[in-house]
């Protein structure tokens, strides 16, 4: 288990942000780049190991990464904060492209949070905006990457995703069909109009295949997916 740690001292008055990122060189770049703007930096790789710093540190607001291994998601420690410390903003920091992509429906995130994609940031000036705005209680759709029009499978509905998600983890349509509660044929009609959405034609070769390619493509990490 990973100590959480203070990545450097800042005057008292600073506000406090708490970095829960699972891969380390990464959570390392992100706290000091937040530290850079001024702001006090914990951090901690996991879901459990967030749960001890939060107590400890006292944090304005989380950046949150939502695939954090074994323990629980981001999500799941978002749904726990907002339940035990309601006033701690929170900053989705992904390579998912929506709560979706993780089995999640997007009521999760709620209209306070920030959500945003690594692989759509430009500069840390963005993230720093995205933290300001989560602290000031002025979120816009502007840090909501996830609400995005041209987001990946954007056209999908939630059914659709955890249907194709299924797919990809290698479940046929008989045990899709016993896990979703509905029949054979039911879950062959919508993986049709999945197929048609995305664009692969009906007389392919291996549709599933292709399809869980690209979702697999789409929702894989550090890809800029358009």
């Amino acid at each position: 288990m990973e100590e959480t740690k203070a990545v450097t001292q800042q005057p008292s008055h600073a506000r406090r942000i708490l970095v829960v990122e699972d891969e380390p060189l990464l959570r390392d770049l992100i706290a000091k780049s937040v530290e850079a703007s001024g702001f006090i930096v914990s951090t901690a790789a996991n879901a459990a190991d967030a749960k001890r710093a939060i107590k400890v540190s006292d944090p304005d607001a989380l950046l949150l990464d939502i695939e954090l291994g074994p323990g629980g998601t981001g999500l799941d420690l978002a749904e726990v904060v907002g339940r035990q410390f309601p006033d701690i903003g929170i900053v989705f920091l992904t390579n998912l492209p929506d709560p979706r992509f993780a089995g999640e429906a997007s009521a999760k995130v709620s209209k306070r949070h920030a959500y945003l994609r690594k692989s759509a940031l430009q500069s840390g000036s963005e993230l720093v905006d995205a933290i300001e705005a989560v602290l000031r209680d002025r979120v816009t759709n502007e840090y909501r990457h996830d609400l995005a029009s041209n987001r990946p499978l954007s056209a999908l509905s939630q059914r659709q995703i955890a249907t194709l998600k299924l797919v990809a983890d290698g479940k046929t349509n008989s045990q899709i069909a016993t896990i979703r509660g509905t029949s054979v044929r039911a879950v062959e009609s919508m993986l049709s109009r999945v197929f048609e959405t995305l664009g692969i034609a009906p007389n392919s070769s291996n549709p599933r295949v292709e399809a869980v390619t690209r979702f697999h493509k789409l929702s894989s990490a550090g890809n800029d997916a358009s």
